[in-house]
C-alpha cells in the first residue's frame, strides 16, 4: 500500500538546511489536498528551494549558498494509480538532484488515501 502525496507535504534534501513544502498543481483532489505525480517536480513551482545547500556551500569554501533545486522527476511513484497520464506520487518517492543531494517526502501531507501498489 502507498500512501499518496498531496499539497503540502513536507519534503526533505539531505544537502539542504530546512524542509520544503510542497506545492501540488492540478486538478485531482484526494484527502486534504490535490494529488502530484512523478512530474511533480518544477523547482519553485512543486518544490522550493530547501535554505542553504551543504554541497554548494562545500564547493564554495563554506559559504552559506543559496539551495536551487535542479531536479526532473520523483521515481518510481505508483504505476497502479495515474494522475494526469502520470504515475501518482507517493510516501516512498525520491527525486535526485542534479548537485548531489537525495530528495524525500517526509510526510505526505495527508494520512487518509491509501493506493494499493
Amino acid at each position: 500500500m502507498a500512501t499518496l502525496v498531496v499539497t503540502e507535504a513536507l519534503v526533505q534534501c539531505a544537502a539542504g538546511a530546512t524542509p520544503s513544502a510542497m506545492t501540488i498543481v492540478g486538478n485531482v483532489i484526494a484527502g486534504e489536498g490535490m494529488v502530484g505525480n512523478i512530474s511533480s517536480a518544477i523547482p519553485f513551482v512543486n518544490v522550493e528551494s530547501f535554505s542553504v545547500c551543504s554541497i554548494l556551500a562545500a564547493e564554495t569554501l563554506g559559504v552559506d549558498t543559496e539551495c536551487v533545486p535542479a531536479i526532473e522527476s520523483w521515481v518510481p511513484g505508483v504505476p497502479t494509480v495515474l494522475i494526469g497520464e502520470e504515475f501518482a506520487l507517493d510516501q516512498a518517492s525520491i527525486l535526485s538532484c542534479n548537485i548531489g543531494g537525495v530528495i524525500t517526502i517526509e510526510f505526505p501531507g495527508q494520512i487518509q488515501i491509501i493506493a494499493a501498489a
